[in-house]
């Protein structure tokens, strides 16, 4: 039997589609992957977020590696639900094979997923799959597998939930064999190389272009924030939807599989959802991790809640070089009352009181979600106040609120018509599409590390604000960046080192050449 997994992501390290050909090939079944990253060349854009659409050239391609396949696998997330309906109606045209959509989209909407897919996997696939293509293999098609959702006569078939997958480490490692995977890159579909599949790492890990290997320690998260999809998953599991660890020993085994394929890696990328907050595992992991492996690593999983000087500390010592933190909001009604999300304002104070302790070594990522409706100006001013408490250096990501299906907040938008359609208003919004506003342009100001807090309080003054000069914040910001480089490069030249003279020469001049 053969089986074909589709990604339309951008990130060509994808864990679950490669987590699924691992298990379908320790099945003994053939499988390949396709992925299909945009922003390239060779893949239009119809406008801003994610608008976009392939070629028909490259689907042509993509056609043709598929045919033979006796099944076909696509993963999309909401924002990907127009690329899976360009994907599976071109396919169509060109194989019999059924066509399954799973991930986090199906799960929240299999029934509009079933308008364009022969099958639908709801919930975790691994053990789904394997049924699935077990039964396939025997002849017995496709009824009756629990999280496999199908039409039968026009009517939707609808199987219940299996349990969560409790034994992390009894799955294989992603499958990063690169024989039996393609990648669209500059319009063609290629078979996937070592350097292509660095250069699409090095794109999705852009800080200093540092290759960087993503993996997961975890999955799931025990907070209900209204505005993530762990809000719907947590409705549907119920108390079974909790964080499930692997065993330190299987993360590390994983670790010392792909360096050895890979030896070229530099950096590690731990991308759980929410990261230890067992102090006792964290101890731990930083003891084994830092004897196993020593390669710098980042987080992404950290709430406010579990960050304590401990654990900052030995994560730290064991190489931690990246900390990223969802603050999300300074105002503690639309923390709680919006966002229903376990924070307080001691927790932010102590998070960043313990992070900046770490700065000669860390520059510690705070995340925050702007464009809510349910915000008043008193609750975006209260966030600004406490971004001017916070000690430089760090970096600041911003996030335009995103009413993602299922989720409490989508259905209150929906309730007081803020959403009304969800395929231009929410699958199609980019979340760092900011809206173009002046309180917008003080938040960016606080990303810009030569912007000075007395300027940025300045601006936060009722008068300027009541003024809504919009562009005032963009041009202050554009003008900080400028003197701030300036300054950099001028201390630079005084200590003797010449070489950003050396390259803007190089780059002027190399560039003139060109042209000429």
């Amino acid at each position: 039997m053969k089986v074909t997994l589709i990604s339309p992501y951008e990130n060509v390290t994808v864990n679950g589609i490669r987590m699924l050909s691992a298990v379908l090939k320790t099945m003994g079944v053939e499988c390949q992957t396709v992925m299909l990253p945009h922003e390239i060349k060779g893949v239009s854009s119809r406008g801003a977020g994610f608008r976009f659409s392939y070629s028909e050239s490259a689907l042509d391609q993509v056609a043709k590696v598929v045919q033979g396949s006796d099944l076909v696998g696509l993963s999309l997330m909401s924002n990907y639900f127009d690329n899976a309906v360009q994907i599976t109606q071109h396919l169509r045209r060109s194989t019999h094979a059924p066509i399954i959509w799973g991930g986090v989209h199906p799960t929240v909407r299999p029934e509009e997923c079933l308008e364009h897919a022969d099958l639908i996997c709801v919930g975790e696939g691994e053990e789904a799959l394997r049924e699935l293509v077990q039964q396939m293999n025997n002849g017995n098609g496709y009824a009756e597998i629990r999280n496999i959702w199908y039409k039968r006569n026009c009517e939707i078939v609808r199987t219940p939930l299996r349990p969560l997958a409790s034994d992390l480490d009894s799955y294989p490692y992603p499958d990063y064999d690169l024989s039996a995977e393609f990648v669209l890159h500059q319009g063609r579909l290629q078979p996937m190389s070592k350097d292509l599949l660095f250069y699409h790492i090095r794109r999705n890990f852009p800080p200093q272009s540092l290759l960087t290997y993503p993996i997961f320690l975890s999955r799931g998260c025990h907070y209900r924030c209204a505005y993530c999809a762990n809000n719907f998953l947590g409705k549907i599991y119920g108390r079974e939807w909790r964080v499930r660890r692997r065993g330190v020993s299987n993360f590390l085994g994983e670790l010392k599989q792909i360096r050895s394929c890979f030896p070229e890696i530099q950096r590690i990328h731990i991308n759980d959802e929410l990261f230890v907050d067992d102090v006792k595992m964290v101890r731990e992991f930083c003891s084994s991790y830092k004897q196993a492996n020593g390669i710098p690593f980042s987080i992404s999983g950290f709430h406010p809640e579990i960050v304590d000087e401990e654990k900052i500390r030995l994560l730290v010592d064991a190489g931690l070089v990246d900390a990223q933190v969802g603050i999300q909001t300074g105002s503690m009604r639309v923390m709680h009352q919006v966002y229903h999300r376990a924070c307080t304002q001691k927790h932010i104070t102590q998070t960043f009181e313990v992070l900046h302790k770490f700065t000669d070594r860390i520059i510690p990522r705070y995340h925050l979600i702007l464009d809510n409706p349910w915000e008043t100006e008193e609750d975006q001013i209260e966030t600004l106040r406490m971004m001017l408490r916070l000690r430089r250096p760090y970096r600041l990501a911003l996030f335009s609120l995103v009413f993602y299906p299922g989720t409490e907040l989508h259905e209150r938008a929906r309730r007081e018509g803020l959403v009304t359609n969800d395929l231009t208003q929410v699958y199609r919004k980019f979340y760092h599409e900011l809206k173009r506003t002046y309180v917008n342009g003080l938040f960016r100001l606080f990303q810009s590390p030569y912007a000075p807090y007395w300027l940025i309080a300045l601006l936060m003054s009722a008068p300027l604000r009541r003024l809504n000069w919009v562009w005032l914040p963009e041009r202050v910001y554009r003008m900080c960046s400028l003197l701030g480089r300036v300054g950099q490069g001028a201390r630079r030249l005084l200590r003797g080192d010449w070489s950003p003279a050396r390259n803007a020469f190089r780059k002027t001049f190399g560039r003139a050449k060109a042209c000429a």
